[in-house]
């Protein structure tokens, strides 16, 4: 009785070394073929953790390089579309001291009346602009025209209304990092009467009312000036933003090391413990050969 219960234990204990060495040599190749240390839990639950922890956190500094690189191409559109606005205040400041001038007649103002006319509706245009079928300066209100003109019977815009708001956008660029990607039309456009200044001006040289044409220069320059602004503060925010995002993709390149090297595995070392378990694999399958062979005469 005891002999046959020594040798269930043997085959029992046996059938399990066999079924461990075939496991171990199962995970052992899985790790080699795909060069990771941990291919799913249960195989290192610390190491697993640890290397969701890093790949969220891959996964969060990807968002933020993103979330860069949408805010400095909004904002060099912005800054773009202004550079062109301030190029035209450029040319209708040339015109107006034209227009104010004693060698200039009543003909030659008309004139220059309708070039700033005509300049008129292209900053309309640019304070319109869109991008990526939103309008750039209306606040948060992107979908909505931020600049409606009212014309005149000749149709010459005599009055622009803002329909944008103060609201800014921000975009998260780092942890408890958000940054202004848009520049209002209210700050830009409205604040400074830029506008309602060139209106007057174009109508008052019309009407040959020099004086009143001449007092609108002052205005003029505050509204030039405060495009210049609106252009530098789009470009130190973009100049910050690429800071932000070096620092990021060396974080990143840093991470992916620490990553890299918490999945990787180890080949050569893998090898040998694949061989190793092949060799217990192969002893417990000799020795239970050996004891399969044993039949009841032997115990006669």
């Amino acid at each position: 009785m005891s002999t046959r219960v020594n040798l269930e234990t043997f085959i029992s204990n046996t059938l399990a070394n066999v079924q461990k060495s075939t496991s171990n040599m199962s995970r052992l190749q899985e790790q080699i073929s795909t060069g990771k240390r941990v291919n799913r839990v249960s195989d290192d639950p610390a190491g697993a953790r640890k290397i969701l922890s890093l790949r969220s956190e891959d996964l969060m500094l990807d968002q933020y390089a993103s979330n860069i690189q949408t805010a400095t191409q909004s904002l060099d559109f912005s800054a773009s579309a202004l550079q062109n606005t301030s190029d035209i205040l450029v040319r209708i400041t040339e015109l107006t001291m034209q227009g104010v001038s004693d060698s200039t007649d009543q003909g030659g103002r008309t004139i220059i009346a309708n070039e700033i006319n005509q300049l008129l509706e292209t900053i309309m245009q640019s304070a319109n602009a869109q991008r990526l079928g939103r309008f750039t300066f209306a606040g948060t209100e992107t979908s909505t025209e931020p600049f409606v003109p009212t014309r005149n019977s000749s149709g010459d815009i005599s009055a622009v209304t803002y329909n944008g708001n103060r609201e800014t956008i921000e975009y998260n660029v780092g942890p408890n990092i958000n940054t202004v990607v848009n520049l209002t039309g209210d700050e830009v456009f409205v604040s400074s009467n830029l506008f309602d200044t060139i209106i007057k001006i174009r109508d008052n040289l019309s009407d040959g009312s020099i004086t009143f044409a001449r007092n609108e220069l002052g205005n003029l320059d505050n509204a030039s000036q405060n495009i210049l602004n609106s252009i530098a503060k789009a470009g130190g925010i973009s100049n910050t933003l690429e800071l932000t995002g070096n620092r990021i993709t060396d974080t990143k390149l840093s991470l992916q090391e620490v990553l890299a090297s918490a999945e990787s595995a180890d080949i050569a070392e893998l090898v040998l413990k694949l061989t190793e378990q092949q060799n217990i694999f192969e002893a417990s399958l000799s020795s239970g050969s050996y004891i399969f062979k044993t039949s009841i005469l032997n115990y006669l």
